[in-house]
């Protein structure tokens, strides 16, 4: 899990013990390293959400790591959730109104005033496919 990502999840209060070892885990892949970090990813279940994110943060500490902005993760998501869109075309719609939502929720236009046109879109198609079944 890349740390843009962790702590949007953080942010939204949506943040599972297995995600911040996760995190640990693809930063040692990423070939970072501490002491904190290490034994971050060797903890194993059943996991305390207190010691996860005491190693957590020790762990940005020791790497010097600064939390980045809430829109900067946002926008991060964002970005996975796109990417995902061309890889996972049955999930398509489903994504886009996820987009939509965070888009929504950080109120910001700035270049992503798309996806709100592609969610009405969207509404609309399945309001003309209701209206056809009737």
């Amino acid at each position: 899990m890349d740390t843009p990502f962790l702590f949007y999840k953080i942010h939204q209060g949506d943040v599972d013990p297995i995600d911040y070892i996760n995190w640990a885990l693809k930063m040692l892949e990423n070939n970072n390293d501490s002491f904190s970090l290490n034994i971050h990813s060797s903890l194993s279940e059943p996991l305390n959400i207190f010691e996860v994110e005491d190693y957590f943060k020790r762990a940005l500490s020791e790497l010097k790591l600064q939390e980045p902005a809430f829109e900067e993760c946002a926008e991060y998501y964002i970005q996975q959730l796109a990417k995902r869109i061309f890889k996972e075309e049955d999930s398509a719609i489903d994504l886009a109104y996820k987009i939509d939502e965070i888009v929504r929720e950080l109120d910001i236009s700035e270049g992503l005033e798309g996806w709100y046109n592609i969610s009405e879109m969207i509404d609309d198609f399945f309001d003309m496919e209701i209206i056809f079944q009737t």
